[in-house]
């Protein structure tokens, strides 16, 4: 079984991944641990509701902060996974789309047969306004999904 787990720097996904392993993991299973992040924004709102480019060096910063906090991340989870058991690929990508609508496409380029993701755990109210990633790859995925809460 292909088994894509959807990681961020999030206490839940953390609790997801360790889920997947306690509870679901076999020895044949493949697991892709994909991280999707969305595109810096490259413009900020100036005079009269225009729009006007971030300076050069901003934009170079936060793409190097980015960069460190995506290898962090994989440091974090590399360090958590038995390497020399676990048949696994890490998958990191910044899009121009949602990462609901990335991790999706992700699952289905690989042929997955679950994702695995935690819930942020908000209200109603603010999944409504916010949106939610969890929310939308279950809705939206033509595959299982589970979902781990708090």
């Amino acid at each position: 079984m292909k088994v894509l787990i959807a990681v961020d720097a999030s206490e839940t996904a953390e609790k997801a991944f360790d889920w997947y392993f306690a509870h679901m993991h076999k020895d044949d299973n493949f697991v892709i641990i994909g991280h999707i992040a969305e595109q810096p924004q490259m413009y900020q709102p100036y005079f009269g509701g225009v729009m006007a480019p971030f300076p050069v060096n901003e934009v170079e910063e936060l793409i190097k902060k980015s960069k460190k906090e995506v290898r962090e991340l994989m440091l974090k989870y590399e360090a958590k996974i038995h390497k020399d058991t676990v048949k696994h690929q890490f998958v990191f990508d910044i899009v121009h789309c949602a990462p609901g609508e990335a991790l999706i496409h992700l699952a289905e380029k690989d042929e997955c047969d679950i994702i695995i993701t935690g819930s942020r755990g908000l209200g109603a109210v603010r999944r409504t306004i916010l949106g939610s990633v969890s929310d939308y790859v279950l809705h939206h995925a033509k595959i299982p999904v589970l979902v781990c809460h708090k």
